[in-house]
């Protein structure tokens, strides 16, 4: 009977220890979401610079075009300047869908069901796409600050 009730014991302490795990690594995984969702709007404001910034340069393309005497090194630069923005149209795509994976995952994360060490190794692979994220759009928005930069320069109507 003794050990009965020390089993019993050491099963209820091993109960509430894994349920403070997990309750651990759920209030973990909503800190993510949170950082996920602001990585979100970093993205969507990226998105949106990146497709005016390639309207402007189709513009400035076409003034370039219109002028008799372009430069044809500025219209390789802005040639090199489209192929970029393609590029990082088609990075801020993958990483759209990898900040939509983050929120699909809720329902399967919050459940009870769910092992606390497929709930660690879940949480490890969300950080590390976050930092990649991070470091990505940080990449793009660098480029395309310069792109912008390169471009202010080429326009024949800033000059004027």
């Amino acid at each position: 009977m003794k050990k009965l009730l020390i089993l019993t014991a050491l099963s209820a302490i091993l109960f509430v220890g894994c349920d403070d795990t997990r309750k651990t690594l759920h209030e973990k995984y909503l800190e993510f979401v949170m950082h996920t969702d602001s990585l979100e709007l970093v993205h969507d404001a990226m998105t949106v610079h990146n497709e005016a910034l390639k309207s402007d340069t189709r513009t400035l393309k076409q003034r370039l075009q219109d002028l008799e005497d372009t430069d044809s090194l500025a219209l390789l630069d802005l040639a090199k300047h489209q192929a970029l923005l393609k590029e990082q149209n088609q990075m801020l795509a993958k990483l759209k869908e990898i900040i939509n994976s983050h929120g699909e995952m809720k329902a399967y994360f919050m459940s009870d069901s769910i092992s606390i060490e497929a709930m660690e190794a879940r949480l490890q692979e969300m950080e590390a796409n976050n930092e990649d994220i991070a470091s990505r759009l940080s990449e793009i928005k660098a480029e395309l600050v310069k792109i912008e930069d390169q471009q202010d320069s080429m326009n024949p109507l800033k000059s004027e």
